[in-house]
């Protein structure tokens, strides 16, 4: 053979074998783990479990007493924190993620769960659907694998579905780590280090403080006298994000839930009678100076001596630039609007944002809510340090969106803040 053919037959040779192997680097390209990611990618499952994740509590006629709780936990597979589902019987058992469309590409969904007792889990987008892969979820974490082709899943879905297969009939516990995508194959042995509880507790006595200054208010309830609460804030008050999850119950029927709504339940409860009316004043995106331009219409102009008056502000304050102090200015201001008409006033901070500027600020935002009651003689509900008592990824366990709690995330705040005027104290999360 001319060595000129020789060396064009090596030269081939050569190129056949780095595309077979190019090929076998392809073909046994590496699969990878894809959090879920909310549609403007502000949230995820991984970084923050339980947020925009959120219970389906069916409607307004079913939410109390409430049977499904959610809330982030210690109890993990990985980075420290998981999704924890506290059932109660009759519990529909079903959370939803309201999907973006970054879902397609994988072999499937996967998560890692435990239970307090053996339960079927599926993942659907309607809660009657049936589906091949079924979760036979243990006491002891383990893995398990969505296959796309197995529940059907297509980009038509516009909710990811998680839900218990059998009724629930007694109290349970399911916890859901590491939950998203993988692909181009499910990884079969990944490396995890779990992490084991308890989770670190706080008690409604750490969150309220200046009760004595709501002494007539504590009358009128032993004398089971009615009155309106009159909550005066900003979105979280107006109840934004309150429905996610539990699409069929509208905002405004939310206000029972609210956690002003749900604190005027608990001392109707308490106390023995109904008589007591919530009234949202909340304003999406406002300030405290911006509530000042409202005061007068929205409160004054309707409540009487007896009335009790929520003032809840300070997220939209500092997220826009002004300082602890210009914050406490202005409630200030509202204060003495306010007790031209009663002087019964209950100050509520604020929810945090992992990624902003009340994050940075929540202890100050705490010790300035305490020096107000202080200063004024009002009461205070420490919503803030509830949120921020045991670091930023629990905080997202209330939440709906980046700031806004659920229905869920409403009544578990209200629970804590209630105490002030029933002196039965709880502990979060129980």
């Amino acid at each position: 053979m001319p060595a000129c053919l020789n060396n064009f037959s090596f030269a081939i040779a050569a190129t056949c074998a780095a595309l077979l192997a190019f090929a076998g680097f392809a073909a046994a390209e590496e699969s990878t783990f894809t959090p879920l990611y909310n549609s403007t990618s502000e949230c995820n499952t991984e970084d923050n479990p339980g947020e925009w994740f959120r219970p389906d509590l069916g409607a307004v006629a079913d939410v109390i007493p409430l049977k499904t709780r959610l809330y982030a936990t210690k109890e993990s597979v990985t980075g420290g924190t998981a999704m924890k589902l506290v059932f109660e019987k009759g519990s529909k058992g079903l959370i939803c993620w309201e999907k973006s469309n970054k879902e397609t590409k994988g072999a499937g969904f996967t998560f890692y769960a435990k239970a307090s007792k053996p339960m079927k889990v599926k993942i659907c987008t309607n809660p009657n659907q049936d589906v091949k892969a079924v979760a036979d979820v243990g006491v002891e974490w383990k893995k398990f694998d969505f296959p796309f082709a197995d529940i059907g899943y297509t980009n038509d879905w516009w909710q990811i579905m998680i839900k218990v297969v059998d009724p629930i009939d007694e109290h349970c516990t399911l916890i859901i780590d590491r939950l998203g995508v993988e692909g181009p194959a499910f990884i079969a042995n990944p490396k995890i280090e779990p992490k084991p509880g308890p989770d670190d507790k706080i008690s409604s006595k750490d969150l309220v403080y200046g009760a004595e200054h709501l002494a007539k208010t504590l009358a009128n309830l032993k004398a089971k006298k009615p009155f309106k609460v009159f909550a005066l804030g900003d979105s979280i008050t107006a109840g934004a994000q309150t429905m996610r999850s539990s699409w069929a119950i509208k905002v405004p029927e939310t206000v029972p839930f609210r956690y002003f709504g749900t604190m005027a339940r608990i001392w109707e409860e308490e106390y023995g009678y109904k008589g007591i009316t919530p009234v949202d004043c909340g304003h999406g995106g406002w300030t405290a100076a911006q509530l000042l331009t409202v005061v007068e219409a929205d409160v004054l102009s309707k409540c009487g001596p007896d009335d009790l008056v929520i003032i809840q502000a300070g997220g939209n304050d500092i997220n826009g630039g002004a300082t602890v102090e210009q914050w406490k200015t202005d409630t200030k201001a509202l204060i003495a609007k306010v007790r031209t008409k009663t002087d019964q006033i209950i100050l509520v901070d604020t929810t945090i944002n992992l990624k902003g500027k009340v994050a940075e600020q929540a202890e100050n935002i705490s010790k300035g809510l305490q020096a107000l009651v202080a200063d004024e003689k009002v009461a205070g509900c420490d919503m803030t340090k509830l949120f921020i008592y045991r670091g930023l990824p629990f905080a997202c366990g209330f939440l709906a969106n980046d700031f806004h709690p659920d229905i869920v995330g409403h009544i578990m705040i209200g629970e804590m803040l209630a105490p002030i005027l029933t002196g039965k104290h709880r502990t979060f999360p129980e």
